[in-house]
């Protein structure tokens, strides 16, 4: 058992870029952690590099002595693996995910694994870069994250303790909140970010060979700020989309809302509603940031 509680043994399946960070993080706190991936060279690296202590061909093999096991991989494929290897587990360990979405995860999760002894907890950290990939890992990606933690009525007390305690062990704050209360928030904190710079790259860039020289050199450093998540995997948003469809709809809904207002401002040339909304959404922006440097001390 660590100092700050937490025990056991630790599998992280997916070696990418959260799951090499993870496994680095916990392991620099002392925990033993192993390591399954499908590709015998990210796993062999891996274990070259000590970021893992074990590893093996077959997935069943770590994952049956595992206290806790951590999937990080897309959300397709975490269901289909937790499907695929619900044998493997011992009665009483414990399964978490890193997924982006809650309800569709936790929900097969727990229909898969509770007949067989084993917890389900869904968590979601917000941490991560626009890069991928185990080469582009680092120990201290989830310093200071925020980290929810999805519960159900059929959420095991102690195995809730546990998965807060190893996300607290590396330094993050974690939320416990319902699944569908996770969704409807993620659609308005993050994947409608993700939306808003798809359009705005679109409309900016997406113009005819004659003017896209001009277009690109008259795009500055505000484009490329607003944009820069435009550049994420499209298939990993087209799975968080896919399985977030109704909460994503009802805020880009709420936020057609707001756009119509602003648009039916600048018509009738009421220029001074448009610097009151103006101001009020920098004072709710400067509320936000200041939040996070009182409260994380994150340095934004």
């Amino acid at each position: 058992m660590t100092e700050d509680g937490f025990k056991g043994k630790v599998a992280v399946v997916g070696l990418g870029l959260l799951g090499t960070s993870l496994a680095m993080a916990l392991k620099s706190k002392g925990v033993e952690v192993t390591g399954w991936t499908r590709r015998k060279e990210v796993r062999d690296w891996a274990l070259e590099q000590q970021i893992i202590s074990m590893t093996d061909d077959r997935a069943e093999v770590v994952l049956s002595e595992a206290d806790i096991t951590v999937i990080c991989l897309p959300i397709p494929e975490i269901i289909a693996f937790v499907n695929k290897f619900s044998h493997a587990w011992k009665s009483g360990a414990i399964v978490t995910d890193i997924g982006s979405v809650k309800e569709v995860i936790v929900n097969a999760g727990e229909a898969v694994l509770a007949p067989r002894g084993v917890h389900f907890v869904g968590s979601h950290p917000m941490a991560g870069t626009e890069k991928s990939g185990p080469q582009n890992a680092f120990a201290g990606l989830y310093d200071n994250a925020e980290v929810f933690v999805a519960k159900t009525e059929q959420t095991d007390a102690a195995a809730l303790v546990q998965v807060r305690r190893l996300w607290e062990l590396i330094g993050t704050s974690v939320v416990e909140i319902g699944i569908r209360e996770h969704d409807n928030l993620v659609a308005h904190t993050s994947h409608i970010s993700h939306l808003l710079a798809l359009a705005l790259t679109q409309a900016v860039l997406d113009c005819n060979d004659e003017l896209q020289p001009l277009r690109y050199s008259g795009c500055a450093t505000g484009f490329r700020d607003t944009s820069r998540i435009a550049s994420s995997s499209p298939k990993m948003w087209r799975e968080i989309i896919e399985n977030n469809q109704d909460a994503v709809l009802d805020t880009m809904r709420e936020f057609e809302r707001r756009w119509d207002n602003l648009r039916t401002i600048i018509e009738k040339g009421d220029f001074n509603a448009f610097e009151e909304e103006f101001a009020k959404g920098k004072h709710l922006r400067d509320a936000w940031i200041d939040y996070k440097n009182r409260t994380r001390n994150c340095g934004w």
